[in-house]
């Protein structure tokens, strides 16, 4: 009876470490301590294990499976983008395999393990908050073709697939100005997240270009219509209420609007949401938004990374450009504009 075949499993858990710095230490890829390297390669001796570089090249390039990892399955922007991921890889003739993180950077980690088992051609990443270069390593360590969607680790170079926050914030902050707020608030997500960075920034620069005296907040808070709500009634709690908003996301609008409602201050705030969800022109008032076109930006990311799969070399990055759509939440007609 012949000897059983040692695999990667194996070395990992005789060296009591994941699989991920493992294969690190195998391929001669990613950062990994002295101390770890010495101890996993003596396990590789002793357990006979034999790595065939050649063979675990040629099993990524014909793969026609894909892996996404997402934050947040519930949020609704996300999936009109993996609708468009999916689409877009199916008809090319790829598995799309997806895994959700909940937003949580030690979920990532397995995640990627997962995938990278599964023997991936290339991965689409929202990233976890609270990423940091370290997830960019793991990434080029793994060697196959990936790029960020829809945010980004800040102040890190890698492909990115995204729309242009600043821009869009840029949009929203000139429209309430223009409609006479002077007290202007972003609402929802947490510092750190890239595109509340770079909206808060738009915003910013909207209200610096103007040359107009505002007063302008910060508000974090989860990016849901209950984290919405919340954030409204702690400003009219501390008698702080803004007289135009800028949410996270639509849903986030949607908890603004419903606890100004119950207020008796319907019609006080101006408020825009960010998303762009089909759903908010049905809405009472229809909501004005950003759209982030999400079916495209998925469609966008999956042309990308199919490109740098079958023809070689990185991930192209691109950035979509946003559309603001003018509705009855900010106290406009409905129009559209960019």
């Amino acid at each position: 009876m012949g000897k059983k075949r040692v695999t990667l499993r194996d070395v990992a858990q005789a060296a009591g470490v994941s699989r991920t710095t493992a294969s690190n230490v195998i391929a001669e890829t990613g950062r990994v301590s002295d101390e770890t390297r010495e101890r996993v390669r003596a396990v590789m001796a002793e357990l006979g294990y034999v790595y065939h570089q050649a063979a675990g090249s040629l099993r990524r390039q014909s793969s026609r499976s894909v892996g996404v990892v997402v934050t947040n399955i519930h949020r609704p922007h996300y999936g009109e983008m993996l609708v468009g991921l999916e689409s877009t890889f199916t008809d090319a003739g790829y598995t799309l395999l997806m895994v959700s993180t909940m937003d949580r950077v030690d979920r990532q980690r397995r995640a990627l393990e997962t995938l990278r088992e599964h023997d991936v051609a290339g991965v689409a990443i929202i990233p976890a908050t609270g990423s940091d270069a370290g997830l960019i390593d793991e990434l080029r360590a793994w060697g196959v073709p990936s790029a960020f969607v829809s945010r980004h680790v800040l102040g890190a170079e890698h492909p990115y697939i995204g729309v242009d926050n600043a821009r869009g914030a840029y949009l929203a902050a000139r429209h309430l100005l223009d409609h006479g707020c002077r007290r202007i608030a972003y609402i929802g997500s947490v510092d750190g997240v890239s595109s509340r960075v770079e909206r808060i920034e738009g915003a910013r620069r909207a209200i610096a270009d103007s040359g107009l005296d505002v007063a302008f907040a910060e508000v974090e808070g989860e990016p849901t219509a209950e984290g919405g709500q919340v954030a409204a009634l702690r400003l009219l709690a501390e008698d702080e209420l803004p007289d135009g908003v800028i949410c996270h996301g639509d849903l986030v609008a949607l908890g603004f609007g419903r606890a100004l409602q119950d207020a008796g201050l319907d019609g006080r705030v101006r408020v825009i949401g960010y998303d762009g969800l089909g759903q908010t022109a049905f809405w009472a008032p229809a909501l004005t938004t950003v759209d982030q076109h999400a079916g495209e930006l998925g469609a966008q990311a999956a042309r990308a990374l199919i490109e740098a799969i079958e023809r070689g070399g990185p991930v192209a990055s691109h950035l979509l450009e946003p559309r603001l759509i003018v509705r009855e939440s900010c106290g406009a007609h409905p129009v559209s504009g960019s």
